[in-house]
C-alpha cells in the first residue's frame, strides 16, 4: 500500500529531524547560489576592468548562461526546500476518526430517584 509507506517515510523523516537537516541543506545551497548570481557579475567587471584593451585580444562577454543556470539553481532549491517543508510540518496528517462514547444506559426504568 503506498499510502501507508508515504506516511511511514514522512513519520521518520519529521521525527528523526532527517528532514529539518534535508530542508536547511537546501537551504544553506540556495543562499550558496544566491552569493554565486551576486559575486559572479562583480568579478567579471573587475577582471574585464583590470584588462588593457588590445586589438588583438577579444573582449569578453558577461557568462549569461552561467548566471541563467544559478537562478534556475536557485528557485529548484528553494521549490524542493518549501515542497519538503510543507509535506512534512505543514501539513495536517489525517487523524483517526474516533465516534464519542454513548452514555450508559439506565437499568432503572422508573427513571431517576432523590
Amino acid at each position: 500500500m503506498p499510502s501507508e509507506a508515504m506516511r511511514r517515510l514522512r513519520e521518520i523523516l519529521r521525527d528523526e529531524y532527517i528532514g529539518a537537516i534535508a530542508i536547511g541543506f537546501l537551504l544553506a545551497q540556495a543562499i550558496g547560489g544566491v552569493i554565486g548570481v551576486i559575486l559572479q557579475p562583480l568579478i567579471t567587471y573587475f577582471q574585464n576592468r583590470g584588462r588593457r584593451p588590445s586589438i588583438f585580444a577579444s573582449q569578453t562577454n558577461f557568462n549569461w548562461p552561467e548566471l541563467i543556470l544559478g537562478v534556475i539553481s536557485i528557485i529548484l532549491h528553494l521549490l524542493a526546500a518549501l515542497l519538503l517543508l510543507y509535506w512534512l510540518y505543514l501539513k495536517k496528517s489525517p487523524e483517526p476518526v474516533i465516534a464519542p462514547e454513548a452514555p450508559p444506559p439506565d437499568d432503572d426504568p422508573e427513571g431517576p430517584h432523590e
